[in-house]
């Protein structure tokens, strides 16, 4: 029996699909894509990537039409060649969120021999954040490039606002 859907529907048969988008905020093109696919039923809820160039965007659209379902993609690198992007916390390199050129590492294998959990449940709270004030109802979270659940930072992105993992 599949409890959810039983829940939902009352139908102790029947399934339920969600379809997920993430990377939304990322570029003018993935905040497109998502709102025509959640207008169009064809997506069920997307997440943001909220120290993205195009986050503005897609956060007024939420704040506009709350019936949006959205969530923060907790951000912590950062992988294009030429687009790239960094943090809401901190630009000190000693943060361990800061490469060379200023950005978020590249990739998990870049990240963590340098991260200081610390800093990156900080970044965890300033995306979270800066979305609530921004208008968006986070719905939930997820992770870019599984960052959120490296050993050093899995505690953090498990615990409840204000409390303990």
């Amino acid at each position: 029996m599949n409890s959810l859907a039983q829940a939902l529907t009352g139908d102790a048969n029947a399934r339920v699909l969600v379809l997920h988008i993430d990377d939304v905020g990322m570029c003018h093109g993935a905040n497109a894509a998502f709102l025509e696919l959640s207008r169009s039923a064809g997506v069920t809820c997307g997440s943001i990537m909220v120290p993205c160039p195009w986050f503005r965007e897609i956060a007024d659209a939420a704040a506009a039409d709350r019936t949006l379902d959205l969530g923060v993609h907790l951000t912590l690198t950062s992988e294009w060649p030429q687009y790239r992007w960094g943090p809401l916390s901190t630009v000190s390199r000693a943060s361990g969120l800061v490469d060379e050129q200023g950005y978020f590492p590249r990739n998990c294998l870049e990240l963590r021999p340098r991260l200081d959990p610390e800093a990156a449940e900080s970044e965890f709270r300033a995306q979270i954040d800066r979305a609530l004030a921004a208008g968006v109802d986070v719905t939930h979270l997820d992770t870019h490039m599984g960052a959120a659940l490296l050993t050093e930072t899995a505690l953090s992105y498990l615990k409840p606002r204000g409390g303990t993992a």
